[in-house]
């Protein structure tokens, strides 16, 4: 399969995978959009400008002069409905993943915005990209890939993120692979989940074999995975400014797999943020994103660059002025853990029981399905979100690991991980236990499950009792379950068969314990090499 092929989806293998939302709006109507796109950065990493806007719109001098410094020619109180009527914006967002056309929004709502141009055309504005972002995601987590194995492992591990992650688990769009560039990180964030360690090798794109060593890479991923080759990263728990290649790499990338990949940075000096903006204004793309560390960090970026040059440039605010908004997400570091230990879990309770007030942190940074590709290790670990754990600190679970050679060995060894790790469907031999981080309670008419953050119950009677309780042995095969259901008269084979698929295809079973089972039995079967003369 070639970048190109029909099968091929367009929206995952062209620039024109994304919609132009500012297309239809004025130059002033985009230039005010910026505007408020910084107004609204200023409240969100600014303690002290939003104690000012928390008072009602109490702005001092000095805050007002700064906003028309950074580029903001609206008056503050443009803005007032943030602070007057904070449920019409909440209702508003509700209301967007309701409704498809921003005019048949309730005429309350119109009503309210007429007296605020500045902010409907913002709200305008962000109606349109939820939108575009909803139908991408489903997109991308709907769509096959290349590989019939790996589009329904790659299912199987959307679903079990979704019944392990809870609410969280349902804004993740899996995207299918991550590419690292170096070995540790320079930068180095106090919050990092993955614990990043200090920088040690970059991967050098100058040396020879290295720059075809890479777009080896992305040619394996589109000949083996199709489309998933557009919906990844070129880092992981690495830093993109670290390599001096990095935009570079990203134009090699785009040229191979037509993909304008994302960008996360937590550096931002102007030339580098500068490059990023010179590649992704050449496309639609709502990239590039800066985690910002610090306030002062913001208000360098607020007088660097103009609102309109920062136009598709996300700030994710991470300094502690904003620690409100943004979440830290417990992992990595032991300290870090030591959080998660201390904190709620469903796991604890009584299925019976109410879980009302409970508080349980969001437990994942990981996004990714899929191979994660050391470029200076040349190592292909098969991964997939978790909560994170004690067991898995960065959250997520490996399921495979294999080292390539070089740019045409690279897809021989990812199709040889697809195929010895991913299973397309079961088999009898198949090993059948429940996921590691699941409690099993058996009820009278069936068993509750309960992860950290969900719980779900399968009581609709014998044959969720029977099979529930040979799931949790820990020591059955699926050909087992079925064979000890068959003369069940209550139960039978195909009724064995239904509760053992949904429960496989939800993700609810063990796929590490799967995979190396499958992986075992793909080695027994491959021809022995002949031993040297």
């Amino acid at each position: 399969m070639t970048a190109t092929d029909a099968a091929t989806p367009y929206e995952a293998r062209s620039s024109a995978r994304y919609i132009d939302t500012f297309a239809g709006f004025t130059e002033d109507e985009v230039r005010t959009l910026c505007e408020v796109k910084r107004f609204l950065e200023c409240n969100e990493g600014d303690r002290s400008f939003r104690a000012s806007v928390e008072a009602g719109g109490a702005f001092t001098n000095e805050q007002r002069e700064m906003l028309r410094e950074i580029g903001i020619r609206f008056p503050p109180e443009a803005m007032a409905l943030i602070w007057t009527a904070p449920g019409v914006l909440v209702r508003l967002r509700q209301l967007t993943y309701q409704t498809e056309r921003f005019e048949d929004l309730p005429a309350d709502i119109h009503d309210t915005l007429a007296g605020f141009p500045e902010m409907r055309i913002w709200q305008v504005w962000a109606f349109r990209r939820a939108r575009m972002g909803m139908a991408q995601k489903r997109m991308v987590l709907t769509t096959p890939t290349a590989s019939p194995a790996y589009t329904a492992w790659r299912s199987r591990r959307i679903a079990a993120v979704r019944n392990e992650l809870g609410t969280y688990g349902w804004d993740i769009d899996h995207p299918c692979h991550a590419v690292e560039l170096a070995v540790g990180c320079s930068v180095g964030c106090g919050f990092c989940a993955f614990d990043a360690g200090k920088l040690q090798t970059l991967f050098d794109y100058d040396a020879p074999g290295n720059r075809e060593l890479l777009r080896g890479v992305a040619r394996g991923m589109v000949r083996v995975l199709g489309w998933p080759s557009a919906h990844g990263m070129l880092y992981w728990s690495t830093e993109p400014a670290d390599n001096p290649a990095y935009v570079r790499i990203l134009e090699d990338w785009q040229d191979i797999t037509s993909a304008t990949l994302c960008t996360a940075t937590a550096r931002a000096d102007a030339d580098w943020v500068a490059a990023l903006q010179g590649f992704y204004t050449r496309s639609n793309a709502p990239w590039p994103r800066i985690s910002v560390l610090s306030r002062n960090i913001m208000r360098k970026l607020h007088r660097t660059f103009t609102p309109r040059q920062m136009r598709d440039t996300s700030l994710l605010m991470q300094q502690s002025d904003a620690e409100f908004m943004r979440e830290k997400v417990p992992g990595g570091r032991a300290k870090m853990l030591q959080r998660l230990i201390e904190s709620d879990d469903l796991r604890r309770i009584n299925p019976d029981d109410d879980a009302t007030g409970l508080d349980i942190p969001q437990g994942s940074i990981a996004c990714i399905s899929g191979p994660l590709v050391n470029m200076v290790n040349r190592t292909i670990r098969l991964i997939s979100p978790c909560y994170t754990s004690a067991e898995h600190p960065y959250g997520y679970r490996v399921y495979d690991q294999i080292a390539f050679d070089g740019p045409e060995d690279f897809a021989a060894k990812l199709a040889l991980m697809v195929e010895r790790s991913m299973v397309k469907e079961p088999y009898a031999e198949m090993p059948v236990k429940w996921r590691d981080d699941l409690k099993f309670t058996p009820r009278e008419d069936g068993f509750t499950l309960q992860s950290r953050t969900v719980q779900r119950d399968f009581r609709k009677g014998a044959a969720h009792q029977a099979v529930g309780a040979l799931v949790a042995a820990g020591q059955h095969s699926w050909g087992n379950i079925v064979e000890a259901l068959a003369d069940d008269p209550e139960v039978g084979p195909f009724a064995a068969l239904a509760v053992l698929g949904a429960l496989f295809d939800r993700g609810y079973l063990c796929e590490l314990a799967i995979s190396a089972d499958h992986r075992a039995r793909h080695a027994a079967t491959r021809p022995v090499a002949a031993l040297p003369a």
